[in-house]
């Protein structure tokens, strides 16, 4: 009854979990969940306030396919003014970023292609590429490098095979980010090799400390071949109103365009509206929430590396702490035991590929008081544990 490539790709692990952890909450059990990559602040109010102005006006009918042209020309001029990338609004399509990735592997990935993608990363990276029947390559990534992806790991593993390349930067799940200079030369071997790069910026405005963001489609040599996605479900605290886009060159913004017209067809007008007005309000919002989540890590990292057994690089962007744990339990065991016996929630690292072994996933979008009552919690069983031992 059912595709074969279907029935070959596994469920998002991180989506499973956290369905997991709301059947437990509603048995009444005491979780701390800090599982799903979801700000917990309120999206801000000018936001809220311009969606209910919008479904007031009556703008809750059909747009173009392509997202309304207010929002795709504020889009192609945050992209000049904070990523040095000079496009038109016709390089630009609004859609959800989730859907922004499979719909740019779809429009270029051909059965047999090979496509880089980073292990660890984001979970949905391999399945996508599945579902196109591509190959994925993974890049394999460790706490000594940083948990970076550079040229020289990517180049071992090209091919002729070799289609794409998917770049995560800030990183999902281990809050790496790639700097300048690595990403130039990602860039000149992707120029050299006629190969695609898809660069995934989702955490771009969650930069910490002296790093800064740098979108690789800026560079002039490959910016026709790079497709960028972004969103504001991050930044904005927006994660259930499903807006992202892509920034690409106008043939593949025509092509993945045919695939919105056939799925999704568009986006809801009045949030299209909520999302103009997000942009041209300013930054300082963002800026808030970054500063809160950089306060969060600041207080996680030193408490997780107390921790007997415990070593976590401190992340440098996004909101995760990604940290081994040496008690001999595969993380996969060790996720079922925190959640059953410590009420706590994390992320098996090996959800997130092979090099995720014996590592957790620790979201720090949370509340200060759960964070350090979760790593007391944590702390409380690894003790437990070593004692029983």
């Amino acid at each position: 009854m059912f595709s074969k490539r279907i029935r070959n790709v596994e469920p998002s692990a991180t989506v499973q979990l956290s369905n997991k952890v709301k059947r437990l909450k509603n048995q009444g059990l005491d979780i701390l969940s800090f599982t799903l990559g979801e700000p917990d602040f309120n999206t801000p109010q000018h936001i809220i306030d311009a969606a209910k102005k919008a479904l007031d006006e009556g703008k809750t009918h059909y747009t173009s396919s392509l997202g309304i042209p207010e929002l795709r020309e504020v889009i192609a001029k945050r992209y000049g003014r904070q990523n040095d990338i000079e496009i038109t609004s016709d390089n630009v399509i609004a859609l959800p970023a989730k859907f922004a990735l499979y719909s740019a592997i779809q429009s270029t990935i051909n059965k047999g292609d090979e496509v880089i993608i980073p292990n660890p990363g984001w979970v949905s990276y391999g399945p996508m590429v599945q579902l196109a029947r591509g190959i994925p390559i993974k890049v394999k990534m460790s706490y000594d490098d940083g948990w970076g992806m550079t040229a020289e790991s990517i180049e071992a593993q090209l091919s002729s095979k070799t289609k794409a390349i998917i770049l995560n930067t800030p990183a999902n799940p281990t809050g790496s980010v790639l700097d300048k200079e690595t990403l130039k030369g990602i860039a000149d071997l992707a120029d050299d090799r006629d190969i695609l790069i898809i660069s995934d910026e989702i955490y771009e405005d969650l930069v910490y400390d002296d790093m800064e963001h740098f979108s690789i489609g800026s560079l002039d040599h490959v910016k026709d071949k790079t497709i960028t996605v972004s969103g504001l479900s991050k930044s904005y605290a927006m994660t259930g109103w499903r807006l992202g886009w892509m920034i690409a060159p106008k043939e593949a913004i025509k092509m993945v365009n045919k695939l919105q017209q056939h799925s999704l067809t568009c986006m809801p007008h009045f949030i299209q509206m909520a999302a103009v007005a997000a942009l041209e309000h300013g930054r300082d919002p963002v800026l808030k929430m970054r500063d809160e989540f950089q306060e969060r890590r600041n207080i996680l990292i030193p408490l997780l590396n107390e921790i007997d057994g415990v070593s976590c690089e401190v992340p440098k962007g996004a909101f995760y702490a990604f940290f081994k744990v040496d008690i001999g339990f595969n993380s996969m065991d060790l996720a079922d035991m925190l959640l059953y016996k410590a009420h706590v929630a994390l992320t098996p690292g090996s959800a997130f590929g092979s090099m995720g072994a014996n590592h957790m996933r620790m979201s720090y979008a949370a509340s200060r008081e759960n964070i350090i009552e979760g790593v007391h919690r944590i702390s409380d069983f690894v003790d437990g544990f070593r004692k029983d031992r």
